[in-house]
Order: structure tokens, then sequence, then C-alpha cells
């Protein structure tokens, strides 16, 4: 608990929000003030006790100054004013000490003296530094003019000694936070050539790869479109030799993007495609491993998802383990945690659903007051209540906590977009689920079809391909042109590519997304793209596309993608 205190004051002010090195500072700034108010405290006690009536209201007066500035000028609101009115206060007390006798063997005073550069040059280099001249240069008056009588008076050789250690320890703390200051930059600078080399190394790697598929995809395209029978047996070998080696040349590069590019995945966002249920299972096994037992978590569904959902699975594990351990210190004997996810809101592409976390607590003021001072800004670290809230403010969602008849709820909400293309393996109540209104199938012949290619040769080949399946294709050079046409006309299906310029085909498929969830309408979207990397398809279906096609492709399997979101 009073460590829990003092956390609190050292982060006062401060807001996880603003860069590291602006928390980093403030935060020491709140650790001298803290500081400040044990010594002044200390003081005030030890003077009450010897009867230094007079020492006693200078540190009064300067405790209650010192209360004023911490609150009323927060470090984190105004790093530069606060560390220069503490440091002067700082000061103001070692001169106290310098002229009062408190009954303190001087060595024990000036061993503080010295202590002081440390802390002042730490919290700001420039104006600290001047505190100290000027402490110093007080303190040599002082010590000159024999008629004020300080408690601590130096003759020559002693005022050399020490001035000169102190004008020494002003020197190295100068060198130390030079020095710090140098590595962290230092270290700042090499993080972020690293990361551009990984950018570059990425966007080298996925530009290469999106050519060659490209091309490849051209190539198996046309192959397709050979008709056998007007070949002889040698031109028959001949294709199929072209094409048993355009299949080769497409496994190299798929051998060669997985090769040289093993951190792609870590580098961007973790958004894949998963099943909730699997996630569900692991966080409970991650809590019995930590010595949980089975029945201190019941869990309850009513969100009857039938499908995959698309998001970050280690996020959703994360959250949920360290809420139930968070709760758990609150947590009354004999009584579970009961973890209950229903789903608030549905459309076609979007599931937003709830995580509600029950628990019956022996004081349901604590934990509730514990989650409120989380959202003022009071507790950020060092428990799992508070990785979980940075988390939840990371994936711009909050943690509420309510009271209850009996205990605490507290509830998070996270939004998903649904991966049709993949079922949940496990059964559901499907008395629980809505009915989804049927939509009449469309025959592909009949299908009036958009295709969204930026490449001239691309079209040509797609068309040529589609030629005999399809009767009406429009084409669209760019996202932004097949917007305006998506709103001009009724399309019963998109072909999407993906890297386009004006607007790329994430971009207009999120708007066009938009536009439906204004409507009951719904056009299916595929993405057709040479983006063959990790975490490309599950970046597309989250834009709100309703399969994904890599390049390079069959017509097959292009017509039978087809055929299914039409049917």
């Amino acid at each position: 608990m009073f460590l829990r205190f003092l956390q609190k004051i050292v982060s006062f002010g401060v807001d996880e929000t603003m860069q590291q090195v602006v928390i980093n500072r403030a935060k020491r700034i709140n650790a001298f003030y803290l500081v400040m108010f044990t010594i002044l405290t200390l003081s005030i006690i030890y003077s009450a006790i010897t009867g230094l009536n007079s020492l006693i209201l200078a540190n009064v007066v300067m405790l209650a100054l010192a209360v004023i500035f911490f609150f009323l000028i927060p470090a984190g609101r105004s790093a530069n004013l606060s560390s220069i009115l503490v440091q002067l206060l700082t000061a103001a007390v070692f001169i106290v000490g310098f002229l009062v006798d408190m009954g303190v063997s001087s060595t024990l005073i000036l061993a503080f003296f010295l202590i002081f550069p440390l802390g002042a040059i730490n919290v700001n280099r420039r104006y600290g530094l001047y505190i100290l001249i000027l402490l110093g240069l007080v303190t040599i008056v002082l010590n000159a003019v024999p008629k004020l009588e300080p408690a601590i008076h130096l003759d020559l050789y002693n005022s050399l000694v020490f001035y000169s250690a102190y004008t020494l320890m002003i020197l190295v703390s100068l060198y130390v936070e030079k020095t710090s200051k140098d590595l962290l930059t230092r270290l700042q600078d090499s993080r972020s050539k690293m990361e551009n080399k990984m950018v570059q190394k990425d966007e080298f790697i996925s530009g290469l790869s999106h050519k060659l598929r490209t091309s490849l995809s051209n190539i198996t395209l046309i192959n397709s479109l050979v008709n056998d029978e007007r070949f002889n047996s040698d031109q028959m070998d001949l294709l199929e030799t072209l094409r048993a080696s355009t299949n080769l040349l497409i496994e190299d590069v798929n051998h060669i993007v997985e090769i040289a590019s093993p951190g792609v995945v870590d580098y961007k966002r973790s958004i894949t495609s998963f099943d909730l249920t699997p996630v569900l299972e692991k966080s409970l096994a991650i809590l019995r491993s930590a010595g949980s037992s089975t029945d201190e978590v019941i869990l309850s569904r009513s969100d009857n998802l039938n499908h995959h959902i698309i998001g970050d699975p280690s996020l959703v594990r994360s959250l949920i383990v360290n809420i139930i351990k968070g709760v758990s210190e609150y947590k009354a004997d004999q009584h579970p945690v009961r973890l209950q996810i229903s789903r608030l809101k549905e459309t076609t592409s979007q599931v937003r659903l709830e995580f509600n976390f029950h628990v019956i607590t022996g004081d349901n003021g604590a934990l509730i007051d514990y989650v409120r001072s989380l959202s003022q800004g009071n507790e950020h670290t060092g428990s799992n209540l508070a990785n979980a809230f940075n988390l939840l403010l990371e994936s711009e969602s909050t943690l509420t906590a309510r009271q209850e008849e009996e205990g605490v709820s507290l509830s998070f909400i996270q939004d998903f977009t649904k991966d049709p293309t993949k079922l949940s393996p496990r059964d559901t109540d499907t008395s629980l689920q809505e009915t989804p209104t049927e939509k009449p199938g469309i025959v592909l012949k009949d299908a009036k079809v958009l295709l969204v290619e930026d490449n001239v040769i691309n079209q040509k080949i797609v068309l040529l391909s589609l030629t005999r399946q399809v009767d009406r294709i429009d084409v669209a050079a760019n996202g932004k042109q097949a917007l305006e046409m998506f709103v001009l006309k009724q399309y019963d299906l998109i072909l999407m590519d993906i890297m386009m310029p004006v607007m790329d085909g994430l971009m207009a498929t999120k708007k066009i997304r938009e536009i439906e969830s204004t409507t009951e309408s719904h056009i299916p979207i595929i993405a057709v793209t040479a983006n063959a990397l990790a975490g490309d398809r599950e970046n597309c279906l989250a834009a709100g596309v309703d399969d994904y096609i890599a390049k390079p492709f069959t017509t097959d399997l292009l017509v039978r993608k087809m055929k299914n979101l039409l049917a």
C-alpha cells in the first residue's frame, strides 16, 4: 500500500500518452519533490522535539510552498518551471541549515550539500547549473561575513577543500548527464536506423514480390487461355514445359519471400483471422498454469459467433489474463470470476463484442476506485489491471467498472471484422441467432462486375480470362474512380486490386463499406492482388473485402470464388 502511494506521487500529472522522454523527466522531478517532502517533514519533527520554534516555522512555510507548487504546477504540464521551483526551495533548505544551528553535525549538512548537484543537473541542466552557482556564491558570502554568525563556519583551508569538492560535483554531474544524454541519443539513432533498414527491406521484398507475382499471374492466365487442340504433340510438350516452369518459378518466389522476410509479421500489426474459442481456452490455460484453479473462472458466451474474426488474438488473450489476475486480488474467497462475452452490434462485415468480468469482492469500493484512478491517469504501472488498461488505450478502448447488487463488473468493448471465408468448428445455438434475410442468387453470366485495376496489361488479361464467363464487366483505373462508379451504378460484384495510384484498394473498400453502413445493401468484393506477404490477406479482410485471391491465380479459382459470393 505504501509503495502504491509513492508510485502515485511519482506519477502525478504524468500522462502515459506523452513522449517517453517527457514522462521520464516529469517522474524525476516528482521524485525530487518526494525527497523534498521527506527532508522537510523530518526537519519539522526534529525541530519540534528539540524546541527550535523558528526553524519549525521556516520549514512549515517551505513545506507548504512545496505542496502548492507540486499540485498547482505539475511536472507533467510545465517541467521547466516545476523543476526550477523545487530546486529553489531545496537551495533555501540548505541555506537555512547553513545559518541555523540545528544541533546536527556540520559534516552531515555539507554532505547533503554536495549531493544536491546530482539531482539539480538531472532534472534541469541549464537552470539547475545557475541555481547551484547562485547557492555556492550565497554560502561563500555567508561564510565570509563573521557578523552573520552562521551555524556552519569554515576556515580558509576547509573552505577551499569544500568548495573545490562542490565544484567537482557540479562538473561530474554535468558529465554524467551529458554522457547519459549522448548514450540515449545514440540508442535512439541506432534504433531508428535499424527500423528504417527493416522498412526498406520489407518494402523491397514486397515490391519485388508484387512485380514477380503480377507477371507470373499474367503468364498463368495466358497459359489457361491457350486452346490445346491447336498444337501438335511437340508443341504440346513445349506448352507443358512452359506451364511446369511457371509453376516452379511461382514456388521459388514464395520461398524467397518466406526466407528473406521472416520478420514481416512481427513488424506489422499482429492482425490475423482467428477463432475466438481457442483464444479463450488458451487464456484459461495460462491462468491455470499460473496457479489458478479451474473453478475460479466461469466462462459463458452469448456472442453466437459461427465464423472467424479478424483482429489481434494476442491482445484479447493478454486482456483476459491481466484482468482476471487483477480482479483476483480483490476477490472474496470461494467466489469465482465470471467472464461473459456478448455481442453488442453486428453488421454484414463487423461485429462488436463486450467482455464482462463479474467478481464478488470484500470491498467493492476499493476495486471501483482503483479502476477510476486508472482512467484519471493516477496509476499506470505495476499491476495487472494497469497493464490491461494501457493495452486498451492502445486499441482505442477503455476499461469500465460498475457496482452491482452482488460484487463489481468490469467490462471492455472490442470491434472485429468478420472473416466469412472461415467458419468456426464449434456448434452454435442457432435458436439465438438472427435469421438472415435470404438474397436471391445471381448467375455469373448475368452479373454486373466492376474490375478495379490500374495496369492496362492486367486489365486486358483478366477481361480475356472472364470473357466467356461474364457478359458485363466495367473497368476502373484506381480506387477513386471505382468509388465514383460504385455510387453511379449498381454492381453485383467488385474485383479490387490493392496497390493503385490516387486511391488504393484498401481505402476504396473501406469507403464503400462506410456508404453501405447507411443502407441495407452489401456488394461482394474480392481482393485480387499481388500482395501475398504474411498478414496481407488479413489486412484486406479487415478493410472489408469478402474474399482474397493472391496472384498468380488460375481462371478456375477466380470464377469459383465469384460464383460462391454471387450464389
